[in-house]
């Protein structure tokens, strides 16, 4: 049930691993807005569940048991930026601070969140309590078609532009200065923006 996996790359003695989740098979549902601007409203905080048990409990063992030196986890809906009333982590921001704890006291090394769904591009980043390092949220789509006609909205963790040209995501990792160079390129391989991000050895 659900589509969730785990799979490490390596190079040389380094190892990077991505950890894949599924946040629509057993999601609960979400919480529809009454006002016209948005489409969704959080739920009430301790209310209803984006991964679900059996996946939780997956994941909290994929990062106990981890010793990458890297854990890319990827979501297919943003986990930082929550404002804008589509569909994140937000609406159920329990389940955010729940990730967020899970990320810090497992002491897996260097998680970096990949996501996307919303056809824009933005870098999110998070400081949080026990790690010495940001959560950064790096969102990229599309590579087909973009939201043209985007005309902002508030993100209180954003750190780069927002990119609404087609788009893709690129992360280059220097393992010998453990630092990620993540960059939202375009058609023709244009560089948008580019965020530099060092981490803890």
């Amino acid at each position: 049930e659900g589509i969730y996996n785990s799979k490490s790359y390596w190079v040389g003695a380094d190892e990077i691993k991505i950890i894949l989740l599924d946040t629509r098979y057993f999601r609960t549902a979400l919480t529809r807005s009454e006002g016209k601007k948005k489409r969704y409203t959080p739920n009430i905080y301790g209310e209803g569940s984006i991964l679900g048990e059996t996946q939780w409990k997956w994941l909290q063992k994929e990062l106990e048991n981890s010793k990458a030196g890297f854990n890319v986890i990827m979501s297919s809906i943003q986990v930082l930026s929550s404002e804008h009333g589509f569909e994140s982590w937000g609406n159920m921001p329990h389940e955010v601070d729940k990730l967020m704890k899970l990320i810090s006291d497992s002491k897996a090394k260097n998680v970096i969140l990949l996501s996307g769904d919303r056809h824009i591009a933005e870098i999110s980043s998070k400081k949080i309590q026990g790690l010495a390092y940001p959560v950064v949220d790096f969102t990229s789509s599309g590579m087909t078609h973009s939201y043209s006609a985007f005309k902002g909205e508030p993100n209180q963790y954003r750190i780069s532009k927002v990119v609404s040209d087609k788009n893709f995501g690129l992360l280059t990792f220097d393992l010998s200065k453990n630092q990620v160079l993540m960059e939202i390129k375009g058609e023709k391989n244009i560089t948008f923006d580019k965020y530099l991000q060092v981490y803890p050895k």
